[in-house]
C-alpha cells in the first residue's frame, strides 16, 4: 500500500497554527490597512522571466518553473515583480503615489542541504510613485510598528544603501559589467567566511584572470575609449603596435585586435578594480550605531560627488524621521556593506530582526524595475515583506488566539435537534458556536467533548428547556450550571454579567 507524504519544503498547518497564521495575518493587515495601504492579488504563476529581470544571476535557480505552450512559467517566488507587472498593466494612470499590500504563498526552490523551506506566506508592501526620505522613513517606520503592534520586544532594523554604494565606486571608472558584479559582491566582501579572496577568485572565475602588469600602453586614452568612429584608427594602433601581420589560423587582424583591445582595457581595469574593492572593504567596516557610521561615510564623500552626497543627506534624513513611528534610536543599525542581494534595489535597504536574531522582514527601494518591465515612465517605488512563519515562531505564545469555539450546543434528545439548530444559529451572530452533531445523545460524552476542545461553555437544549423557553448554560471553567434567556446567555458568554 502506497504511504503519501508532503514534498520536502513544503509544509501543513495544523487548526491551531491556521488560526494563529490568520490572527497574525489579520492584525498586520490591518496595521497596514491603517496607513493607507489597500489589499491585492497577484496570481501564483506569472511568466518565468519577470522573475529574472534584474533579479540577479542566481533567480533562475531559485524558481520553481515548468512550460506551456512554449512559454515557460513559474510559481512566484515574491511579490514585488508581480507588483510591478500589475502597475505596468493597468495602473499607469492612476493618481500617484499608489499604496498596496500583499499576502500569500510564494514559493523557492533551496537545495536540500541547506535545509531551508521552499513554501513561504509572505505579507507585504509596495509604495509606487512616492520617492524621497519620508517615503522611505514610512515604509521603515511602518514595517517595525506593525511588529511592534504584535507585541514583540527588542527588535533590532539594519539599514543599508546600494544606491549610495554605487554613487560612491562611480569615480573608480569600472566598465558596466564589472561595476555590476562588484556591487553584486558585497554581500560577500563584508562576510568573515568569505571576504576578499573569494571575491577575487569569483572574478577570476567569471572573467578570467585580469593581467597584473601595468606596462604603458602605445595606445592613446581616446583609442582606448573606443567610441564607435574611432574603433577603426584603435584596432589599427593595436595592430601596428604587435607588428601582426596575418595570420594563417583563419582570424581576421579585425577578431586578433578586438582580443587585443579587451586585453588591454582589463590591464588598464585591474588598478581601478584593486582600488574600488579596497574602498568597498572600508565602506563594508561601517557597520553600528547611526550616531557612530553616519559622520565616517560622510568623509568619504568628495566634495564634487553631488549625487552621492544627495544621497547620504537622503539617508540621513530618513533615519531622523524614524523617531515620529516610534523606532528607538537603539533599534537601528546602518551597515554599509548589506546590500540583500537582489540586482533591482536601487537606494536605500533594510531588514528587521527579532531579539533572538531572526530575519522578520526585509525590503527597499527598486526605482528602475518598473521603466525596465514596460513603464512608458521612470517611477519610483519601495517595498518590503515580511515571513509570516518566522514571526510566529518569534511571537511564540503570543501568536495563540484562542480558536476553540465560545460554546457547545447539546441537543438531549433527537426531537432537540432543531430548537438546538435555531438557538446555535442565534448565538453564531454574536461568536463562534459549535453544533454537537454524533449520532449518539449522550451529555458525558459531550461534555467530555468540550473539555478535549477546551470549549467555555455547553448549552443544552432539552424538553424542559423548551418548554421553558430557557437555556440551560454549563460553565466549564467555573463548573457552575445556570438557566438563562437567550440575551442573558450570549451577555453571560461575552463576560457582560457574571450571574455568580
Amino acid at each position: 500500500m502506497t504511504v503519501f507524504s508532503r514534498p520536502h519544503g513544503f509544509y501543513d498547518r495544523t487548526a491551531a497554527e491556521s488560526a494563529a497564521a490568520a490572527h497574525v495575518t489579520a492584525r498586520l493587515q490591518q496595521t497596514l490597512a491603517r496607513f493607507g495601504y489597500q489589499r491585492l492579488e497577484t496570481p501564483f504563476v506569472e511568466y518565468a522571466d519577470l522573475f529574472l529581470t534584474k533579479s540577479g544571476d542566481d533567480a533562475v535557480n531559485r524558481l520553481f518553473t515548468f512550460e506551456l505552450h512554449g512559454r515557460l512559467l513559474c510559481l512566484r517566488s515574491e511579490f514585488t515583480p508581480s507588483a510591478a507587472r500589475m502597475y505596468v498593466e493597468r495602473y499607469q494612470h492612476a493618481p500617484k503615489p499608489l499604496r498596496w499590500q500583499f499576502a500569500g504563498e510564494v514559493f523557492r526552490y533551496e537545495s536540500a542541504q541547506r535545509n531551508h523551506s521552499r513554501q513561504f506566506t509572505m505579507l507585504g508592501t509596495e509604495l509606487i510613485g512616492a520617492a524621497g526620505a519620508s517615503a522611505d522613513a514610512e515604509t521603515l517606520g511602518m514595517a517595525m510598528h506593525a511588529l511592534q503592534a504584535l507585541g514583540l520586544q527588542g527588535l533590532r532594523m539594519v539599514i543599508g544603501h546600494v544606491g549610495l554604494l554605487a554613487q560612491l565606486i562611480e569615480p573608480f571608472n569600472l566598465d558596466r559589467r564589472l561595476r555590476r558584479f562588484v556591487l553584486g559582491q558585497v554581500e560577500n566582501l563584508r562576510r568573515p567566511d568569505r571576504g576578499r579572496a573569494y571575491v577575487e577568485a569569483k572574478l577570476a572565475k567569471l572573467y578570467g584572470e585580469l593581467p597584473s602588469d601595468e606596462r604603458p600602453s602605445s595606445l592613446s586614452a581616446e583609442a582606448l575609449s573606443a567610441d564607435s568612429d574611432k574603433l577603426g584608427s584603435a584596432l589599427q594602433l593595436l595592430l601596428e603596435s604587435a607588428d601582426l601581420g596575418t595570420t594563417g589560423v583563419g582570424r581576421t587582424s579585425t577578431d586578433i585586435a578586438k582580443r587585443l583591445l579587451t586585453k588591454q582595457r582589463r590591464a588598464n581595469q585591474r588598478a581601478d578594480l584593486m582600488q574600488t574593492l579596497d574602498f568597498l572593504e572600508q565602506l563594508c567596516a561601517l557597520n553600528g550605531s547611526p550616531e557612530q557610521v553616519l559622520p565616517a561615510l560622510e568623509r568619504l564623500i568628495a566634495p564634487e560627488q553631488t549625487a552621492a552626497r544627495a544621497a547620504f543627506e537622503a539617508l540621513q534624513r530618513a533615519i531622523a524621521l524614524l523617531s515620529a513611528y516610534g523606532v528607538s534610536a537603539e533599534a537601528v543599525q546602518l551597515n554599509m556593506g548589506f546590500a540583500r542581494g537582489l540586482n533591482y534595489y536601487s537606494g536605500i535597504v533594510f531588514e528587521v530582526y527579532s531579539a533572538q536574531g531572526e530575519q522578520l522582514c526585509g525590503g527597499g527601494r527598486y526605482d528602475e524595475l518598473i521603466r525596465v518591465l514596460g513603464a512608458a515612465a521612470e517611477t519610483p517605488a519601495i517595498g518590503f515583506a515580511y515571513g509570516l512563519d518566522r514571526i510566529l515562531a518569534a511571537l511564540g505564545a503570543l501568536a495563540l488566539p484562542d480558536e476553540a469555539p465560545a460554546a457547545l450546543v447539546v441537543p438531549i434528545e433527537p426531537a432537540d435537534d432543531a430548537e438546538a439548530a435555531r438557538v446555535a444559529m442565534a448565538l453564531r451572530a454574536h461568536f463562534d458556536v459549535a453544533l454537537y452533531t454524533v449520532p449518539t445523545y449522550n451529555l458525558s460524552q459531550a461534555l467530555a467533548h468540550a473539555a478535549k476542545q477546551n470549549i467555555a461553555h455547553v448549552i443544552l437544549i432539552g424538553a424542559e428547556e423548551r418548554a421553558a423557553d430557557v437555556l440551560s448554560l454549563r460553565d466549564m471553567r467555573r463548573a457552575v450550571q445556570l438557566r438563562l434567556s437567550l440575551a442573558d446567555a450570549i451577555a453571560y458568554i461575552q463576560g457582560k454579567t457574571s450571574h455568580a
